[in-house]
């Protein structure tokens, strides 16, 4: 028996950090500061009240050398990474490889970039989820929030049917699963009113508008 079958997690988180960056010049957005905190260190911190192991899934060697220095402040908890086999294929691959790292049946997916995601909000989504293939944010407006939701193992062989047929649109292997629990925002708000947790941080003005919104005041920063 492998030391991963061995592994038996009850919940595990996925974070994205495979993006490159490009509208902020490159730069490894998880290495963001906020107050001295980086947004990967804020991440881990909160989703480690929710979830017994943490998956970052990256491109490669020199990325999880930049990386490692923060994964180093959580010594006594379970953080591994996995890497994209496929190239350019997006947050999906990110996503697959992830859910075939992972100990559980379901992980809570996020991107690198959203430094105040909700520890409860995390809960109740796997709450939703149980039972289910997926639990999915949905915002009034319709968008679902792909990149803030929980995943069965079920939707592995459905984005490896997305890539044979070269489709990279996160909601195809979603939508492919035959029991997906839409989960509207308005129940969220219970629990975290502004939905902070959706908040991520993709240029220059985005850290600029939190740091000087109601949103940085509301998170103490």
């Amino acid at each position: 028996m492998s030391e991963k079958t061995e592994r038996k997690a009850s919940r595990s988180a996925i974070v994205l950090a495979g993006g490159r960056g490009r509208r902020m010049g490159m730069v490894e957005k998880a290495l963001l500061e906020f107050k001295g905190k980086t947004i990967l260190e804020r991440l881990l911190d909160s989703l480690f009240q929710a979830v017994d192991e943490v998956i970052i899934s990256i491109r490669g060697s020199t990325q999880e050398a930049q990386l490692k220095p923060v994964i180093e402040k959580f010594p006594d908890r379970e953080i591994r990474f996995c890497f994209d086999t496929r190239e350019d294929f997006g947050p999906l691959e990110g996503i697959r490889a992830g859910l075939l790292e992972a100990s559980s049946e379901y992980a809570f997916v996020c991107a690198c970039d959203m430094p105040f995601v909700n520890s409860r909000v995390v809960d109740f989504l796997f709450e939703k989820a149980k039972g289910h293939d997926a639990a999915l944010p949905k915002q009034e407006n319709g968008r679902f929030e792909t990149l803030h939701a929980v995943y069965s193992r079920k939707m592995v062989p459905e984005i490896e049917k997305a890539f044979e047929k070269g489709d990279r649109f996160v909601l195809a292997p979603i939508y492919a699963m035959g029991d997906v629990v839409q989960v509207e925002v308005s129940e969220i708000r219970g629990i975290d009113p502004e939905l902070v947790t959706f908040e991520n941080i993709n240029t220059v003005e985005d850290i600029e508008r939190i740091m000087g919104s109601a949103v940085g005041e509301k998170v103490g920063l």
